[in-house]
């Protein structure tokens, strides 16, 4: 009987909370930064499927999830209006790009199958990471929150997403089929690892933040370049389809004779590799980016409503 009577005292204390957790009738929970099986799909959700999964069976998740986030740091999710604006961008000037340039079917075939939006900063010793590629399956874009749709910064696109879109995605594609290893004996002596941030002064010893310049006369296209053979494979994709031809000539004027024969020697390769490899022409693509990066101004980033047709 006392059992009994335990058992019937527990289920009536459930029974009131889960009606006292029930009054909340006034939660928005269409744009719920959570998880929720029984959730409503709003309109924004109804247009990632068109656009993303239909497409491409690629998963846009810009509802922060635990299992999808590095427990190690703080992080916050994405605002919703901000992840709109993002999941427009990403498609209209990145993934549309690599469509122009090779067919939709490539990014089908290769495009990580999920994408995950963290809406602030997360950081190492080094500074702020501003995305990460896991294996192939996954990119995470960090920062998503200081996206000002209404007041567009191209520069500021390219530095905290774009140019880690292709960082990221040249990682999928070399993991696939590997480069070649003459690439990274170029400048194998001039990898420092995780103290690639740091710039010693050989006269005093004096120690600062290592600049783009100082990168540049090393034989790097940045500063992150230096820290291995891979992340600077990817960082020369980046930077190259990013930029202008002018900018371009400009870190070769810069790097002097010695940095700018590293530097050639090194993009030569990556081009070749890109277009022997996966049929893609970097000048063309560039071109291609470049467009479609001026013509943001003229693209729709607000909220989308139910009675949009995409």
């Amino acid at each position: 009987m006392k059992r009994n009577y335990i058992l019937y005292l527990l289920f009536i204390a459930s029974t009131i909370c889960v009606g006292a957790c029930n009054n909340d009738e006034d939660i928005d929970t269409a744009h719920s930064i959570f998880t929720n099986e029984g959730k409503t799909e709003n309109a924004f959700d109804k247009w990632l499927f068109r656009n993303y999964m239909n497409p491409y069976n690629v998963t846009f998740k810009y509802r922060m999830e635990d299992i999808e986030s590095d427990q190690t740091k703080n992080l916050v999710p994405a605002d919703y209006d901000k992840a709109v604006a993002l999941a427009k961008l990403v498609k209209y000037v990145w993934m549309e790009a690599y469509d122009e340039q090779n067919g939709i079917n490539f990014l089908r075939v290769y495009m990580p199958k999920t994408v995950h939006l963290i809406g602030s900063k997360a950081y190492e010793k080094s500074g702020a990471i501003l995305g990460t590629a896991e294996g192939g399956m996954k990119i995470t874009l960090y920062d998503v929150n200081s996206l000002d749709a209404e007041n567009i910064d191209i520069e500021e696109l390219n530095e905290v997403f774009f140019k880690t879109m292709h960082h990221e995605f040249a990682h999928v594609l070399h993991q696939t089929k590997n480069y070649d290893p003459a690439f990274d004996r170029v400048t194998e002596n001039g990898y420092i690892g995780s103290s690639w941030y740091i710039y010693t002064n050989p006269e005093t010893g004096q120690q600062s933040n290592r600049t783009d310049a100082q990168a540049w006369q090393a034989g790097f296209v940045t500063p992150y370049a230096m820290s291995e053979p891979r992340e600077d494979f990817a960082e020369n994709i980046a930077m190259y389809v990013t930029n202008s031809a002018v900018y371009w000539e400009n870190m070769l004027a810069v790097a002097g004779e010695e940095g700018a024969a590293q530097l050639t020697k090194k993009f030569n390769i990556v081009y070749n590799y890109m277009r022997d490899t996966w049929g893609i022409n970097l000048d063309e693509l560039r071109s291609i980016f470049l467009r479609r990066q001026s013509e943001i101004y003229e693209l729709d980033l607000s909220t989308i409503e139910l009675a949009d047709d995409f």
